[in-house]
């Protein structure tokens, strides 16, 4: 019996339970990965997923579609390299820094001084070692001052808070691609240019570590433009453009 065919919507706030109600960045990420549904892609790094899933929930309504060509750049990031933890922090401490009153300024730099030592760390001979590993205490740090230096950053005017945030996401796509030893992307795209939905039917997948099979997705091949193939240019400081 043929699957059964999909129109989902791009994009929208928060978890969804299937492509019927819709999506988020990761969600569609996860159809393009050919992964079980979810807002935790196994080819996103935890870090990144963060941002990206921050970033979905941050910008206003008639922006959210600019992540959608952004969706096939956060795969293959989950590497197992230290060094992204503290680089995706610090992009996001620096974008708020821009955005942020007097008073904040003080914690700002600290958070991002430790992000940096972290990022030294990492990156020397001895940290550089295949055994470092990222402590569960400092991966949650990461976490934790990511989300707030985002909603600082959207503190601004929507338009300039809009252009902030997708610029934060695109440079941290930037240091997990760079620290993978990948080109650098600079994907600006009109908006008018990002789709509004896409077909997508049923597939089973294997749940990762487990003999099981779970829901999963797939995209259907239309005449519309689709993202499986990133576009090479995205928003800039005026992303509302088209």
């Amino acid at each position: 019996m043929a699957a059964q065919l999909i129109t989902m919507d791009l994009l929208g706030r928060g978890p969804h339970t299937d492509p019927c109600h819709g999506c988020n960045v990761l969600e569609l990420a996860s159809v393009l990965a050919g992964e079980r549904w979810s807002t935790s892609p196994q080819s996103v790094h935890p870090a990144l997923a963060t941002v990206a899933e921050t970033v979905n929930d941050l910008l206003t309504d008639d922006r959210i579609r600019l992540l959608v060509p952004l969706a096939p750049w956060l795969l293959g990031t989950n590497s197992a390299d230290p060094r992204i933890w503290p680089a995706v922090a610090s992009a996001c401490i620096r974008t708020a820094l821009t955005s942020a009153p007097g008073p904040g300024q003080p914690r700002l730099l600290a958070e991002l001084n430790r992000a940096r030592e972290w990022l030294a760390l990492a990156s020397s001979a001895s940290g550089g070692q295949p055994g470092y590993r990222a402590r569960r205490r400092d991966r949650r740090w990461v976490m934790d001052a990511s989300r707030p230096a985002l909603l600082v950053a959207s503190s601004a005017d929507p338009e300039a808070a809009d252009a902030a945030l997708c610029q934060a996401l695109v440079e941290c796509i930037n240091e997990c691609r760079r620290l993978a030893g990948e080109v650098a992307v600079d994907p600006l795209l009109p908006l008018a240019d990002c789709p509004r939905r896409l077909l997508v039917r049923s597939r089973a997948v294997w749940s990762p570590g487990c003999d099981w099979m779970e829901p999963g997705y797939e995209l259907v091949p239309t005449p519309a433009r689709a993202p499986t193939v990133p576009a090479q240019r995205m928003p800039d400081q005026h992303p509302a453009a088209t």
